[in-house]
């Protein structure tokens, strides 16, 4: 079993003070998380929102990262392909594995905040072709020293790839949080899939998954070959009243974060599912629900309690959010150091 950080940072003045501040504690966390023998670290991609928003291109903080770690693999979590131009997208990557000897994953997403593409002059009802366009860009980008394509949205010929990346075939990974046929692509394409167990059940979880095992033996891939990676909150304390007590507010800011920037509810047609999802969000206002096996909180025994059952429905990897709003950086560093002496090795 593999663990990893993600960061989806939600800002919070009173912890980070500004951005500048945000980016030292990350790369605090990261340098500690290395050396604790955490496996990879994740950036997602978000705009215009204190959810996410100051991590615009996870390419620039992943080279940042680069140099400061030696072994952990770097990922994207995902670069949000239909609201960027592919190709610019391609040589960024290239240059992030490139700096890192060839450690970079590549984790894709449609992007789902309407605010997102209406700033960025994109039209949400083009998001799945241009996400399909988006993957085969990279991946020939990646893979040749000169390429040329031609689809809908992107047209460009013989153009020379640089700088040329390590890996010829990065690992892909699709990002699924409500949609089916984002499970079905990755599984059809033979790429690995990430979920987020917080947003839905468990059981959702497992379903979700047994229709990615099932696309791709549809496909002839070998299920034993991919990999589940799932995202959950993180914050233990040796004493889980205390770990609750500590957490509880943040994680609720951090859901009021999301639940305000899916306010809207608008979806274009390629977001089937979606509607609602404001509604939803709000239902995960409610502490004892999260705590309850959709974040691992508490002490050592019950994240341990809390994992088994995502790697019992199959996630073969881990990552964590451990920045929440309202949480103090040595409080985190705490979390960080407890989790990998008495729960890491329990799955290993």
């Amino acid at each position: 079993m593999k663990f990893g950080l993600l960061y989806l940072p939600t800002f919070d003045a009173a912890v980070h003070q500004n951005s500048a501040t945000l980016y030292q504690q990350i790369f605090e966390q990261v340098e500690l998380a290395e050396a604790l023998g955490f496996d990879a670290v994740w950036a997602a991609e978000h705009h215009f929102t204190p959810y996410g928003g100051d991590i615009p291109n996870p390419a620039v903080l992943l080279a940042a990262l680069a140099q400061r770690t030696q072994r952990m693999r770097l990922g994207t979590a995902g670069v949000a392909l239909p609201v960027n131009r592919a190709i610019n997208v391609a040589e960024q990557l290239a240059m992030v594995d490139a700096m890192s000897g060839g450690r970079l994953d590549i984790g894709v997403v449609r992007a789902f905040l309407n605010f997102e593409y209406e700033a960025l002059q994109v039209d949400m009802n083009e998001s799945r072709e241009r996400f399909n366009e988006g993957v085969e860009v990279l991946l020939g980008a990646f893979a040749n020293e000169r390429f040329s394509y031609h689809g809908k949205f992107n047209h460009f010929d013989n153009v020379e790839m640089r700088p040329r990346p390590v890996q010829r075939r990065p690992r892909i990974l699709v990002g699924s949080v409500a949609t089916p046929e984002s499970v079905i692509y990755a599984g059809h394409q033979g790429f690995d899939l990430m979920v987020i167990p917080y947003a839905v059940s468990m059981d959702i979880v497992a379903q979700t998954i047994a229709l990615y095992h099932q696309s791709l033996r549809e496909a002839g891939h070998r299920v034993e070959d991919h990999g589940v990676v799932a995202t959950f909150h993180l914050y233990i304390e040796a004493d889980a009243a205390s770990a609750c007590a500590t957490v509880r507010e943040p994680i609720l800011r951090y859901v009021a974060h999301l639940r305000d920037a899916v306010a809207a509810d608008r979806w274009s047609k390629d977001y089937r599912g979606y509607e609602g999802m404001a509604q939803r969000i709000e239902a995960l206002m409610d502490f004892d629900l999260l705590y309850d096996g959709r974040t691992v909180f508490g002490d050592p025994a019950h994240a341990k309690a809390c994992l088994q059952p995502a790697i019992d429905a199959g996630v073969t990897e881990f990552n964590f959010i451990n920045i929440l709003p309202g949480l103090p950086q040595d409080k985190i560093l705490a979390s960080m150091r407890l989790f990998a002496a008495e729960v890491m090795p329990h799955f290993r």
